[in-house]
């Protein structure tokens, strides 16, 4: 009795219950073989970590190579050092590469479960399949005429999966995306860039959820049909278009996955499955409410002009702390960042490890739009921790400090 109260006492002092974590795994597992590699030619299950953020305590399906973690009731846990940075992501740590998740994401149920875990497996496994992870902005789908074009596809999307007059949804679809396409030069190429990426991981993630297909596809037109309007969805749109047009060409091509390619695009994809061509965007509108949308969307412009004005000045205008980005690696929510224009991104908290430190950003940062440096509000410099051999120096421009090596 006594061991057994000192075990439970143990275990709700935890930050993730090891009891919990196990059945993740368990369901992360069973998901994978379901699939059978079918999707993608190879397992999708392998190494995974779940980390609090707060207290850094991991638990794993596996032991690292350098032995931090231990052997627990069937799982290995142990404390990560604060030089890795904690994010639903790929990671490489410790002579593993592993899918790493933050515990807090982890839902109770199952299908929240296996969307989730299955998505951040296809990262783990992505540049196996030459699908490389791309870095890439998407300005076009948080303005004004992007953000409408762009609604109005969600929308089309969602009448075609719930399949009301499938055939003649997906040609609005088709058309709105061409009509936003067509006003934004290299739209195309950038949104192909990043739906190739989270897009697929998050198709991936949908259509293994252990639902049967027509239930997997009213899941996410009910999510589109619910989406959001406060977000922004430069980094966050092909979460949604992602997994919508997957799961459509699921209906007409079941397999197409493992003749995909990087160089593929997931609308023509589906145009060419389904043997539909678009129609036309401007009088298709009025079907899906159109005035009335672009009157709602015309008000937030104007209130997210004021936003961009405020991070103008406080991440660029006012005085800054400059950081490297070099071997650095961060993570963010991408649903909240807002393009800053010539100026790159504006991110409301952004957690950066990279040789110099780290740092969280819990009030704002900037990343340029190379992706070459970080900023921070100078106010703001008490969140920088600076590893030994680093130094904060004066920058360029007056009042402004950069992070450096120390001479």
């Amino acid at each position: 009795m006594l061991i057994a109260s000192v075990f439970l006492a143990t275990a709700l002092t935890q930050p993730i219950a090891l009891d919990r974590a196990q059945r993740a795994f368990a369901e992360a597992r069973l998901a994978s073989d379901e699939d059978g590699g079918r999707m993608w030619g190879r397992p999708l299950y392998g190494p995974m970590i779940f980390v609090d953020p707060q207290s850094r305590f991991a638990v794993a399906n596996q032991a690292d190579a350098g032995g931090v973690l231990k052997e627990d009731h069937g799982v290995f846990a142990g404390t990560l050092p604060k030089d890795v940075i904690i994010a639903n992501t790929a990671v490489d740590w410790n002579g593993v590469h592993w899918t790493m998740v933050m515990w807090g994401a982890v839902g109770e149920r199952a299908v929240s479960q296996r969307t989730l875990l299955l998505h951040e497996c296809f990262h783990r496994i992505q540049n196996e399949l030459a699908l490389p992870a791309t870095v890439v902005n998407n300005p076009q789908v948080d303005t004004l005429d992007g953000r409408y074009w762009f609604l109005l596809e969600l929308r089309a999307l969602a009448k075609a999966l719930k399949n009301d007059d499938r055939p003649a949804a997906i040609a609005d679809a088709l058309a709105f995306r061409a009509k936003r396409r067509s006003l934004f030069p290299d739209a195309a190429a950038n949104e192909r860039k990043l739906e190739n990426n989270e897009g697929l991981a998050e198709y991936t993630g949908y259509a293994l959820r252990g639902t049967n297909d027509g239930e997997s596809r009213l899941a996410m037109a009910r999510r589109l049909d619910n989406v959001d309007r406060t977000q922004t969805f430069m980094r966050g749109f092909a979460y949604l278009t992602g997994p919508a047009y997957g799961l459509l060409i699921d209906a007409f091509t079941p397999g197409w996955t493992r003749s995909y390619k990087a160089t593929d695009d997931l609308a023509a994809t589906l145009a060419a499955a389904a043997k539909i061509t678009s129609s036309d965007a401007t009088t298709r509108a009025i079907a899906y409410d159109g005035a009335k949308l672009r009157a709602e969307e015309e008000a937030r412009d104007r209130e997210q002009r004021a936003r961009i004005a405020k991070l103008r000045a406080q991440l660029a205008d006012g005085p800054v702390i400059e950081l490297p980005m070099e071997n650095a690696h961060y993570g963010f929510d991408p649903n909240s960042v807002i393009s800053l224009g010539d100026l790159g991104n504006a991110y409301p908290t952004l957690s950066i490890s990279a040789d110099w430190g780290t740092v969280d950003a819990s009030n704002g940062a900037r990343l340029s739009a190379d992706f070459t440096t970080g900023y921070i509000a100078g106010s703001d410099r008490e969140q920088l921790k600076l590893n030994a051999g680093w130094q904060l120096e004066p920058a360029a421009r007056s009042g402004d400090l950069r992070v450096t090596r120390k001479h």
